[in-house]
């Protein structure tokens, strides 16, 4: 089970947008149930974005935070710079002293370490023949480490900031937790993987889990007085979550737009892969000291856990006027007790083994989903896989259905609805709202349009009355079994007609009761002569019922109840 990326059950049948929106296709399907492929998975955190029904969500270990609050620990909190990104409608200084309102005893800024981690590229670069990679963005780390091993060579071996920081806020306040609040995800798996006790932190929460906690303790954020962080960032890294931030700090950002042939930055995913996909190909023709990768785009300002409507523009600016702010005051970089502290970092191969599938396996899970030929092969995405070839490579390993199939599924729902209107032995009649005909199925046809070839679009009152049809769209009222006569009488019918508003049709069902009607009038006809020839017979017989009991000196009134009596019984059903 995945700890740091929770999905909770939820209905995904015919929507896979959070598989369309992974950059690596580490979500799988089963059951109509999304689960993550943690061997596959960079905790980028798009499907958290991009999930409609808000079923995934990163790792919240909010008891742990309760308990170290209320505990007797020195408490650190170590605060990502995107923070005033993520909180542009306080002051930066409001949320620090929120922050040691509810128990935090010392807040550093994270970007305060990244001096030193840009200063360790520096000499690994000095070191290398070939482009390094920055490791500050873990989804980065992870993306390089589980689908691009192969470049792990290049990949700074360098702690990030927040894990440098860790460690030397560990080394200078003996027994003191830090908790870690951030943008990303990303972080979560980081701290987990890290096996050196001082080195992670004891807590890592976003900033969204920050904001929900607040409002959870009712701190009025807008009321609170302006506090000075304990460890502020310096200026050559209070930029640090912007994209370039590592390229500047390290000197290289000599040109705008550019950075000449010193250095590259990108950000967003598409971007990052697209590059490594070239590195991967020809590593002699990139010739850059230093390469920052940052998954989100524009950097760590636009993390999954930055929840607000601002452009990136604007976060940016955000950024800046903090940093301008703190231009005024005179900052001093921290200096930590043990210099002896190791910023060095194993990156290790983590890429997902799969058998190769066979093509007869493709072949068969392509043709199981009407896929025999090439050209039926539309590769629209709509399932998440780039091809339909991927999509059943997927099959194979258990990571997809082959239900997930759009087109697929859509032409089996329209031909299995066609069938049963072709081979209904009910006459079924769709018009639109102007009652034109969409669909005269053959039964209808022999019925009312033998003669007429193509129906489609002609009114219906050609045919027959649409008087039914509209009184059930104007009224958007069922008809259910209403006898009702069309072609002067000669054709009678049990119909129920509806409207389906939503696709501005209206269905008529309509059942051929004409041999029924028939035969019933018939029966009538029978029972309304024999009742009349009945009723002569009664008549008749009562004369001389009446001469005899006259004789007799009898009553009639027996005799004429049981005559009559038959009567009513001949009568009887007959409507």
């Amino acid at each position: 089970m995945n700890e740091t990326l929770i999905v909770k059950p939820a209905s995904c049948k015919d929507c896979h947008k959070c598989l369309r929106e992974c950059p690596v296709a580490a979500i799988g399907f089963k059951d109509n149930q999304a689960f993550i492929i943690e061997e596959k998975c960079i905790y980028c955190g798009n499907c958290i974005k991009t999930c409609p029904q808000g079923a995934k969500s990163a790792l919240f270990e909010e008891k742990k935070l309760e308990a170290f609050l209320e505990s007797d620990s020195y408490l650190i909190a170590s605060i990502a710079p995107s923070f005033v990104a993520a909180f542009p409608e306080f002051e930066p200084g409001q949320i620090i002293k929120a922050l040691k309102l509810i128990g935090f005893d010392y807040v550093a800024e994270t970007a305060e370490a990244a001096t030193r981690v840009v200063q360790e590229f520096k000499r690994e670069r000095r070191k290398m023949d070939n482009t390094l990679i920055t490791s500050c963005c873990p989804a980065v780390v992870n993306l390089i480490e589980k689908h691009y091993p192969e470049l792990i060579p290049q990949l700074a071996s360098v702690l990030s900031p927040m894990m440098l920081q860790t460690a030397e806020l560990k080394n200078q306040y003996k027994k003191a937790r830090i908790v870690f609040i951030g943008p990303c995800l990303a972080k979560i798996e980081e701290s987990k993987n890290e096996k050196r006790r001082d080195y992670k932190p004891d807590i890592v929460i976003t900033f969204e889990h920050l904001r929900l906690f607040l409002e959870k303790k009712k701190i009025k954020i807008s009321k609170l007085e302006k506090q000075k962080v304990d460890l502020p960032a310096t200026m050559l890294t209070a930029d640090y979550a912007l994209s370039g931030g590592a390229v500047k700090a390290a000197d290289l950002l000599k040109a705008d737009p550019g950075c000449g042939n010193k250095a590259l930055h990108l950000s967003g995913l598409d971007n990052i892969i697209n590059f490594l996909e070239d590195l991967k190909k020809d590593k002699e023709k990139i010739k850059v000291e230093l390469v920052e990768l940052l998954a989100c785009s524009g950097g760590c300002i636009n993390g999954p856990a930055i929840n607000n409507d601002l452009s990136i523009p604007l976060k940016e600016l955000e950024v800046h006027n903090y940093l301008l702010t703190n231009k005024k005051n005179k900052i001093k970089s921290f200096k930590p007790r043990n210099r002896e502290i190791n910023l060095f970092r194993q990156h290790k191969n983590k890429q997902m083994i799969l058998p190769e599938v066979p093509e007869t396996e493709i072949r068969k899970i392509l043709a199981s989903i009407a896929k025999e030929n090439k050209e039926d092969e539309k590769d629209c995405g709509g399932c998440g896989y780039s091809s339909c070839r991927e999509k059943a490579k997927a099959v194979y390993y258990g990571f997809a259905e082959k239900k997930m199939c759009i087109p697929y599924m859509k032409a089996r729902a329209e031909s299995l609805s066609q069938i049963i209107v072709e081979s209904s032995h009910n006459a079924i009649i769709v018009v639109n709202n102007e009652m034109e005909i969409q669909k005269f199925n053959p039964v209808a046809r022999e019925l009312f349009a033998r003669k007429s070839r193509e129906l489609e679009g002609m009114k219906l009152d050609k045919f027959i009355s649409s008087k039914y049809f509209q009184k059930a769209w104007d009224l958007n009222q069922r008809i259910i079994h209403q006898k009702c006569s069309y072609k002067n009488k000669a054709i009678v019918v049990d119909q129920t007609i509806f409207a389906l508003r939503e696709h501005k049709v209206i269905v008529g069902i309509l059942t051929d009761i004409s041999d029924q009607e028939k035969q019933r009038r018939k029966m009538k006809k029978m029972k309304e002569v024999a009742v009349e020839k009945t009723n002569t017979v009664v008549n008749k017989q009562m004369q001389i019922v009446q001469e005899i009991a006259g004789l007799l000196g009898e009553t009639t009134v027996e005799t004429k109840t049981a005559l009559t009596e038959l009567s009513d019984l001949l009568q009887a059903g007959e409507d």
